[in-house]
């Protein structure tokens, strides 16, 4: 009877480790995917291309970037979060620029009293549908 429920453990403790490799080789694909849009420059700062892409792969790309949660560490002053944003993206398109234009609008309506902080930092993290849309 032990040696049944020895079997079943070291069953078990395969089967778990196995499905954590796979997990970490899911999680690893999926890094891979966004490397390809990231350059290092001189100083070792990554910048993210956005040159020749679909509009909204741009906004895809960026809202799951690293980029994005290194300018949120800024929050909430927006003129260094907005420079950081014009000089680390790079993009052909105007998504750079309503990317700053929709973190102005949002910041206006922190100033105003409409939203809190909390509110604020939840807008430029995670645009909700029925705010204008970069």
């Amino acid at each position: 009877m032990q040696i049944i429920i020895f079997l079943i453990e070291v069953v078990l403790i395969f089967f778990l480790v196995d499905m954590d490799n796979i997990a970490f080789k899911s999680t690893k694909i999926q890094n891979i995917q966004y490397t390809s849009y990231n350059i290092l420059d001189e100083e070792g700062n990554t910048h993210l291309v956005l040159s020749s892409l679909p509009k909204e792969q741009k906004v895809y790309i960026w809202q799951n970037s690293s980029i994005k949660d290194e300018m949120m560490e800024d929050f909430p002053n927006l003129c260094i979060m907005s420079e950081f944003v014009d000089s680390r993206i790079e993009d052909n398109g105007t998504f750079k620029e309503n990317l700053i234009e929709y973190m102005e609008y949002i910041q206006g309506r922190y100033l105003s009293g409409e939203i809190d902080q909390k509110e604020f930092r939840d807008a430029i993290e995670h645009p909700h549908p029925s705010l204008p849309t970069y």
